[in-house]
């Protein structure tokens, strides 16, 4: 099973939190501090990150979503809901599309990529990342921290930039190899073609800042038909830029949602 942990203040309602690349479920250690009162909330560590080392299996988006399932059956709840950043974004619309919980929250992430050739292209770069990380870890952080893909971040306070790097630091590089090659984005089957059919609530969360992610999410929230899109000013994490609006969005939309 994958390594968890829960914070239980025995309320009805469980959040489940999944994290992005070369997080872990320390990543959200101060938005459980904040939401613990008014929900559970259990945070998982995603194959090949934290503690969730089975490193015999081939971490399948199928084989994650059976894993999730079992350690959610293990939970008694009458409401639950998946939150997904990035990576743990791709993962929780999978599970949902492929389980039922209550409703999803996806921040910064996408249905996968629709064509083949689209796949196999970035199943080479996934591939060469792989190889960057495990050929000198220290050089691929600073790397990733420099995409473009995160240059749009608000200003981080010399603390947080600190905590994210550490967790960064802190991963096992051939473990995150083997991730990015069973389930990174080129790993991904296209979903796509399967939300015109997804009537659970859906919150969609992304940055002003980080326009591919912008311009995504607003084709998926014209194809899912329960679905709320909240663009904030921000770039592609919008829990870390801005963790007491990022507090509220979620707590409102569950409260909506426990009451329809």
């Amino acid at each position: 099973m994958l390594n968890y942990h829960l914070t239980t203040h025995h309320n009805n309602t469980l959040l489940v939190m999944l994290h992005g690349f070369m997080g872990d479920h320390h990543a959200f250690d101060h938005a459980v501090s904040r939401l613990q009162q008014d929900i559970d909330i259990v945070t998982v560590d995603l194959p090949g990150h934290g503690e969730s080392m089975p490193v015999h299996e081939q971490w399948t988006f199928g084989w994650i979503a059976q894993q999730l399932n079992r350690l959610i059956q293990s939970f008694s709840y009458d409401h639950i809901y998946i939150y997904g950043y990035s990576m743990g974004g791709r993962i929780a619309l999978y599970y949902g599309l492929n389980y039922h919980v209550d409703g999803l929250i996806l921040e910064s992430t996408s249905a996968g990529l629709e064509h083949r050739n689209e796949r196999t292209e970035r199943l080479a770069v996934d591939r060469d990342r792989g190889a960057a990380i495990v050929n000198d870890f220290e050089q691929f952080v600073t790397h990733w921290a420099g995409l473009p893909l995160f240059h749009t971040h608000q200003p981080l306070s010399d603390h947080q930039a600190a905590q994210l790097d550490a967790m960064r630091r802190r991963q096992q590089p051939a473990a995150l190899k083997k991730a990015l090659g069973d389930y990174g984005t080129g790993s991904q089957p296209s979903l796509w073609h399967l939300l015109g059919d997804y009537h659970q609530p859906v919150l969609l969360l992304t940055g002003t800042l980080d326009a591919k992610f912008e311009q995504l999410n607003a084709r998926t929230h014209e194809l899912l038909p329960n679905s709320r899109h909240i663009k904030l000013p921000a770039g592609h994490t919008i829990h870390v830029e801005h963790p007491e609006i990022f507090d509220t969005i979620v707590i409102e939309f569950i409260k909506e949602a426990n009451h329809v």
